[in-house]
C-alpha cells in the first residue's frame, strides 16, 4: 500500500488505485502493447441486481484493486517474476445502469460486450471481475474457431429460468448453450457438489454432452488429473479457452463468505489457474466476491480479495511460461 499512499500508483477514479498498480489503459493503443487487461464489471450484468447485492457487487472491483496492492509480481515458489514477462493494464470499470429495467439490462449487455470484444480484438487476455459469464463467452464466440469453457463452481448454473428471469447467474450456462457454434462437449465444470443442485441439472448436462467433475471425482482422481482432463476436453477442437470462477467452488473453510463444504482447496484453485494459463487461455472471469454471510453490512471478506489476486497472478504466471 505504500506506493499508493505516496501517490506513485495510477488511479482509476477517486482513491481507487489500478489493479496491482498496473498502468491505466486509456486507448486501444495501450491494449495492443499489453498481454492482459483487468476490466471491472461490478453490476454482473444479470437481472440488474437490486438492494443489498448491488451494494456488495459495486464494491467488488474497488476493494479488489486496493487489496491487490499488498502484492508484487515475483513468485518465489515458481522463481518467476510475472511482470518481467507479462504486461498488465487496467481498463477501469464498465458502468452499470440503474434502476433495474429490461431496457437498462440491454444497454449494459451491449456496453459490456463491446468492452470485452475491444480487449479480445487486440490480442489481450481480458481479466473480468464481476462479469456475467455469458457476456464473456459470447464475446469470445464471436471470434470463431470454437470455444472451450472450464467452469469452477459448486452449482450447475444451467437452469432455464430462475426467480422469473432467464439472465440470472443460475441460468448463464443454459444461455451459452443457445449460442450458435457453441459445442457443449467442450464445456467442463469442476467442483459441483451439494444439495443446492437438482438431479434435472445433471441430466441436462449429460444430454448436452458436457463434462462434470464433482467433488467426489476430484477426491478420487486428484486435482492434477482432473485439471489435465478438463483442459484436454475443453480444448479438443476449440481454438479459444475461457476459464470462469465462482469462488464458492472453494471449501467454506478456505475463506469467509462461502457456504458449501467439500470444496476444493486454495492450492487446488491456484493449480487450475496456473495450468490453464499455460494453455494460452483467452479470458478469465471471476463472477463476484461474496461478503461473509454472518456480517453482510460489516467489513468486506478481505481473504477472498487476496485469493482472487493470487488466482490472477498464477494464471498470468502460466501465460508467462507459455511464452518461453
Amino acid at each position: 500500500m505504500e506506493r499508493f499512499q505516496k501517490l506513485l500508483v495510477p488511479t482509476v477514479y477517486g482513491d481507487v488505485p489500478t489493479f496491482l498498480g498496473a498502468p491505466l489503459a486509456r486507448s486501444k493503443k495501450d491494449l495492443r502493447t499489453a498481454d492482459a487487461a483487468f476490466l471491472g464489471m461490478p453490476s454482473q450484468g444479470a437481472e440488474m441486481l437490486v438492494g443489498r447485492e448491488v451494494g456488495i457487487n459495486m464494491m467488488d472491483t474497488m476493494r479488489l484493486r486496493k487489496a491487490s496492492l499488498k502484492y508484487g509480481g515475483y513468485l518465489p515458489e515458481l522463481d518467476l517474476d510475472v511482470f518481467a514477462k507479462i504486461k498488465l493494464v487496467d481498463c477501469g470499470d464498465v458502468p452499470g445502469f440503474y434502476p433495474a429495467t429490461q431496457e437498462n439490462r440491454k444497454q449494459y449487455f451491449k456496453l459490456a460486450e463491446d468492452s470485452i470484444s475491444g480487449i479480445l480484438q487486440t490480442g489481450c487476455i481480458p481479466l473480468t471481475i464481476g462479469s456475467h459469464p455469458y457476456l464473456v463467452a459470447k464475446s469470445i464466440n464471436r471470434l470463431g474457431g470454437g470455444l472451450g469453457i472450464i467452469h469452477l463452481d459448486a452449482h450447475a448454473d444451467n437452469m432455464e429460468v430462475h426467480e422469473g428471469g432467464k439472465w440470472s447467474l443460475a441460468c448463464w450456462v443454459a444461455r451459452v448453450a443457445e449460442l450458435k457454434g457453441v459445442n457443449m462437449k467442450n464445456f467442463v465444470q469442476i467442483g459441483m457438489r451439494g444439495p443446492r443442485n437438482f438431479k434435472e441439472q445433471m441430466v441436462w448436462y449429460r444430454k448436452k454432452g458436457a463434462t462434470v467433475f464433482t467433488s467426489a471425482e476430484i477426491g478420487e482422481k486428484g486435482i492434477e488429473e482432473v485439471t489435465e482432463e478438463a483442459i484436454e476436453i475443453a480444448s479438443d477442437g476449440a481454438e479459444h479457452l475461457f476459464l470462469n470462477l465462482d469462488l464458492d467452488v472453494l471449501d467454506l473453510g478456505a475463506a469467509p463468505g462461502l457456504d458449501e463444504p467439500l470444496g476444493i482447496t486454495i492450492a487446488d484453485l491456484l493449480k487450475i489457474t496456473h495450468e490453464v494459463g499455460k494453455k494460452r487461455v483467452r479470458a478469465f472471469n471471476v463472477e463476484w466476491i461474496p461478503t461473509p454471510a454472518w456480517e453482510p453490512y460489516q467489513l468486506p471478506a478481505w481473504p477472498l480479495y487476496w485469493i482472487t489476486t493470487w488466482a490472477i497472478l498464477y494464471l498470468l504466471a502460466g501465460v508467462a511460461l507459455s511464452k518461453r
